[in-house]
């Protein structure tokens, strides 16, 4: 096998929650040039349409589908859209994300709720979605974008980390259910990645961290979409129910 068709992803439909900025916009550029046709999809339209257009400018793939994962009346939309403009779907990569920064005793009722209907939630009826697009065409890839805070929870973040640590159980019990059926479900989990959530820690506090991690420098959103292809390419047809940490060792420096 060469190496297109190893990592290729030529004539696959992916789409990208939340890829309108971030490890998400980095992905979707990484699959489009993979190959891949990417729906840009976030809560607001114009951030779609604008990805979606600089993508297309620069002759890959693309078109933008506005949707809050948070609504299920949204994901249902989604769903008839990909049926019927598309025939279904072949990737999906579960990005979209709420992550407020709030200590325990801080979390109110109303925030705690609005976090789950997008961070488990969304991503639960989402998959199930996917799952029923992707068996008709013979399988298909979901990446669930979770966190090494599922591992190491931190502080200010303790909703956040206890979402992605049930998304890491909720990959592999899709990924039980719907393996006959050829559909692989595998969860990443980012560490400190050059993004709006990084910019929570201080320049002290970054060097504290880069002072014990093997690979001391956050990594950049394009390193996730890279995973990501690799997830969701022939290259990892074997691997389900995993999850992938990419943090340059800081999940090693935090043990």
């Amino acid at each position: 096998m060469d190496f297109q068709s190893i990592f290729g992803l030529d004539g696959k439909v992916a789409l990208v929650t939340g890829s309108t900025q971030g490890i998400g916009r980095a992905t979707a550029e990484v699959l489009a040039r993979a190959g891949a046709h990417v729906l840009i999809s976030s809560r607001k339209p114009d951030h779609c349409a604008a990805v979606a257009h600089e993508l297309t400018e620069a002759g890959l793939s693309a078109a933008p589908w506005p949707c809050h994962i948070g609504d299920a009346a949204a994901i249902e939309a989604t769903e008839r859209h990909l049926k019927d403009t598309y025939g279904g779907l072949d990737i999906l990569v579960n990005n979209a994300v709420l992550s407020p920064l709030r200590k325990i005793e801080d979390t109110d009722l109303g925030l705690f709720r609005k976090t789950v209907e997008v961070d488990l939630q969304g991503y639960w009826f989402m998959s199930a979605a996917a799952a029923r697009l992707m068996a008709p065409r013979g399988g298909g890839s979901i990446v669930n974008i979770a966190s090494v805070a599922a591992l190491h929870p931190d502080r200010g973040l303790a909703l956040y980390s206890t979402l992605k640590t049930a998304l890491i159980g909720m990959s592999r019990a899709f990924a039980l259910e719907y393996g006959a059926q050829n559909i692989r479900v595998n969860t990443l989990l980012p560490g400190l990645i050059e993004t709006r959530l990084a910019d929570k820690y201080d320049e002290a506090t970054r060097q504290k961290m880069f002072s014990t991690m093997c690979l001391p420098r956050l990594g950049q959103p394009a390193e996730i979409g890279q995973s990501v292809l690799f997830l969701t390419s022939p290259a990892a047809a074997y691997i389900t129910g995993a999850s992938l940490v990419v943090d340059g060792g800081l999940s090693v420096a935090l043990m």
